[in-house]
């Protein structure tokens, strides 16, 4: 699944949906506890979890990466530095569908205060809001719907992060094929070659790389085996071709010799067979 660029889900110290204050050393013990292998956060529609795969409430992806670093935050007309936690996403069609209709463009952090037990912060979900990000008024609609969102947790301890705007802009894929590129460069260019002139240059053996590592090796492994005894029979075939051309042209100029050196002229005179051959006359 394609994977998004990242983006800032929270600051500390924003307003939770029960009034606590995130702090600093959270959003580190966030990122240390991030393991997909461990525990996969996945993304929801208002912190709704539902049992149905049908929309609304389905899962609309998986959170794929988390960072932690510290950003300038206005507040008050006063610049302070803030710590941040910032995710990239794997979404599916679903939601890149009503994002990009201006719809659910705020996430929300849910966290775990005892992830797995640890005693620290983890983050166990994430959500999609329509929510806007607001210091100032957020903290009294989430107090508001607070008995809401506690029916929503997956844990009464949990809290959720108070919304932020999510740009949701996928990573550009343009990275060509590990270990194929060069290897059908040299392949074009053997038939280039081998398109000019009669008596072509030797070829050099073309070896293709070896490819990368990926989820697909053993196609691309079959791919360039394949394409190296194509070459190497190319280049068996071209040889034979070379040597064939040149015994012809050997027999051609011993052929041409012998035609130059013979006399082809057919009236001559049959040779003497000496003084006794003469007519008789019978009378």
């Amino acid at each position: 699944m394609a994977k998004s660029k990242f983006f800032r889900v929270f600051v500390e110290g924003a307003t939770a949906s029960d009034g606590r204050k995130i702090e600093a050393p959270w959003i580190d013990q966030i990122v240390g506890n991030f393991n997909r292998t461990t525990y996969q956060p996945r993304i929801n529609c208002e912190h709704i979890k539902g049992f149905s795969p049908e929309p609304p409430f389905n899962a609309y992806g998986d959170v794929a990466e988390v960072r932690a670093q510290t950003d300038d935050l206005v507040v008050d007309g006063k610049t302070r530095k803030v710590r941040a936690l910032y995710a990239a996403l794997e979404p599916n069609d679903q939601l890149l569908a009503i994002n990009k209709k201006g719809q659910k463009i705020f996430t929300s952090v849910e966290i775990s205060p005892n992830f797995a037990g640890t005693g620290k912060f983890g983050m166990v979900g994430l959500a999609v809001t329509d929510n806007p990000a607001s210091l100032g008024t957020e903290a009294l609609t989430f107090s508001g719907l607070k008995p809401m969102f506690d029916g929503r947790k997956t844990a009464p301890e949990n809290l959720f992060t108070v919304a932020e705007e999510a740009a949701i802009e996928m990573e550009a894929d343009q990275t060509p094929i590990d270990g194929t590129s060069g290897f059908f460069a040299a392949a074009t260019a053997f038939f280039q070659t081998a398109m000019k002139g009669n008596q072509p240059a030797p070829i050099e053996p073309v070896t293709p790389p070896t490819p990368a590592p990926a989820n697909d090796n053993a196609s691309f492994t079959a791919l360039a085996q394949g394409m190296e005894s194509m070459v190497a029979g190319m280049a068996a075939l071209r040889t034979d071709f070379s040597t064939q051309i040149a015994q012809l042209r050997s027999d051609h100029t011993a052929l041409k010799t012998a035609v130059e050196t013979t006399d082809g002229d057919q009236q001559r005179r049959p040779p003497a067979g000496g003084g006794k051959q003469f007519a008789s006359t019978d009378c």
